[in-house]
């Protein structure tokens, strides 16, 4: 599952009017959904033959704003853990400013890491000839 896809679903499950009998399985399903393609994600990009190994290989003056990177995922592990568990002791709008925060810090997330990889692999330092 894609990150971007789980993002769009979450987005759009929120969407739903909330006096739709749909609404809360709806969002729980996104969140779900959501959260497998956040496993995956990270998956692909921590570890010894992640995405952040090779970065960090190739351009180790980034390491630093990696960590960074890290730090998001734990934040955004926990912001899925409280959504999930508020889901069905919240109410609707503050299940909706949650989900939104999270969507919100997921794709800054998805922008921080496009940015690094550009500056990993698309500027030119210099000093080559």
């Amino acid at each position: 599952m894609e990150l971007v896809g789980g993002i769009q679903r979450m987005e759009h499950a929120i969407q739903t009017p909330v006096w739709d009998p749909a609404w809360r399985p709806g969002v729980s399903r996104a969140v779900a959904q959501l959260r497998a393609a956040f496993a995956e994600h990270v998956d692909r990009t921590e570890g010894p033959s992640g995405l952040y190994a090779g970065v960090v290989g190739d351009a180790p003056r980034l390491a630093r704003y990696l960590s960074v990177l890290v730090d998001d995922h734990e934040t955004v592990r926990s912001a899925l853990d409280e959504l999930e568990g508020r889901l069905d002791s919240c109410d609707h709008e503050e299940v909706r400013c949650e989900a939104t925060q999270l969507i919100r810090a997921m794709w800054e997330h998805r922008q921080r890491g496009a940015d690094l990889l550009y500056e990993a692999y698309e500027t030119d330092l210099g000093g080559e000839t």
